[in-house]
């Protein structure tokens, strides 16, 4: 078996060969062993952020201690990169995971055995939920035997790590389409919430507004006169000007309250997410801070690179809320960041889709995920109830889906 281990990382790799394509892969356990050229090679043309080194480097150190990490690079037999993905091994309360009458019934039986839904999940992808995925692989590259590899080299995580599952997230359609091996090797696809993205074209969110027909721009001029209603104001930086500083525990308990709300949780980010995310990633980071006095009240945090501009989380004080339409606000602030940069694509997440396709006018892409079991039993029992955990949100046939308000 040929293999390909990196000089400075061969105590933290381990490495395997795709012996009929003569390709290989390494295995790393840190980010920084990671060739930083080989990794950037294999990113979006119009912007990668969620495949950078920082943002990658910024949820490695601060869930470190819940997750195991696996950053694996292929390479064809004249050593270019071909295809990179991350895997890790997180903690996930699966009863949080379900919906409708399946979630019902998962609390009622989590309040007297816990122990039943708290289980390790492996992921191709990292333990956060913004919509996005951790695999790519270079153009006019079969994908076949890289998936298959990544298969096992996830199956091999899940085995070490007494994982019950194993996810593939999150991709778009023409993902899925490139990945019609994950059936084949015994994954199901299920919907993740659409995507909302966001009308690009203009310099500023006011530019947007004024472009928009009268019945549209009403309900967002009435918000913007309710902000007026108490004396606040709005700081936008970059995480290099000092957000992780102004990122304390108490503005973390924002992100707390919206996460309470959430119909749909993967994860509970701690505190030192968002301040790595400003020290790792500080040029491509863009925090939007909304203060009441000397106390912040809302906060947004999103990332971009290249072309691309990604709203991903947010927090705000509810009891504020219904006086200044502080959560309307917040996102009105944040996407004036984002269209100052001049984005071709504008990520908006994946919650509060009546708010966001009515006011903001985004546009929903669906998202998918492929679910496998670990062994008979998980396999057996995803194949039997995979419309009751995974319920369908996206009507092919209609291009349409099950909206949630999440505000």
């Amino acid at each position: 078996m040929a293999t390909v281990i990196a000089p400075s990382t061969r105590s933290a790799s381990r490495a395997f060969a795709l012996q009929a394509h003569h390709e290989a892969v390494s295995v790393y356990r840190s980010i920084d062993d990671v060739d930083p050229a080989e990794w950037n090679s294999l990113a979006r043309p119009a912007g990668d952020p969620f495949m950078a080194i920082g943002l990658i480097r910024a949820v490695e150190e601060s869930m470190a201690s819940c997750g195991r990490f696996e950053y694996v690079l292929f390479r064809n037999p004249h050593g270019t990169p071909v295809a990179a993905a991350c895997l890790c091994s997180y903690r996930v309360d699966a009863s949080l995971l379900a919906e409708g009458t399946a979630r019902i019934w998962a609390e009622r039986i989590a309040k007297f055995c816990p122990w039943l839904f708290r289980h390790n999940v492996v992921f191709c992808g990292l333990p956060f939920s913004a919509g996005q995925s951790h695999l790519r692989i270079a153009p006019n590259v079969d994908p076949r035997p890289i998936l298959r590899e990544l298969d096992a080299l996830a199956r091999d995580l899940a085995r070490r790590t007494r994982a019950k599952c194993i996810v593939f997230k999150e991709f778009n359609d023409d993902e899925t389409d490139r990945y019609a091996e994950l059936p084949a090797l015994g994954y199901h696809r299920a919907d993740s919430p659409p995507m909302n993205v966001g009308q690009t074209g203009f310099d500023s969110f006011e530019a947007f507004v004024n472009s928009q027909k009268s019945k549209k721009r009403h309900p967002i001029r009435t918000s913007q006169k309710r902000f007026g209603n108490l004396e606040l104001r709005v700081v936008q930086m970059r995480g290099g000007d000092g957000a992780d500083q102004i990122y304390t525990d108490e503005v973390h308990r924002l992100y707390d309250n919206v996460l309470d709300r959430a119909t749909v949780k993967l994860e509970r980010l701690p505190a030192e997410y968002f301040r790595a995310l400003a020290r790792n990633y500080p040029e491509n980071s863009a925090f939007t801070f909304i203060y009441q006095g000397d106390r912040v009240v809302a906060f947004a945090a999103s990332v971009f690179a290249g072309n691309t501009f990604h709203q991903m989380f947010v927090g705000i004080d509810y009891d504020l809320n219904p006086q200044v339409d502080l959560y309307f606000n917040l996102f009105f602030f944040a996407l004036d960041a984002g269209y100052q940069l001049n984005p071709e694509i504008l990520h908006v997440g994946q919650s509060a889709d009546t708010f966001k396709q009515n006011k903001l006018c985004c546009t929903p892409i669906r998202l998918s995920f492929f679910v496998s079991g670990t062994d008979r039993f998980g396999k057996w029992l995803i194949g039997k109830f995979f419309d009751t955990l995974f319920p369908p949100r996206w009507n092919v046939g209609t291009e349409s889906h099950a909206a949630s308000s999440g505000e």
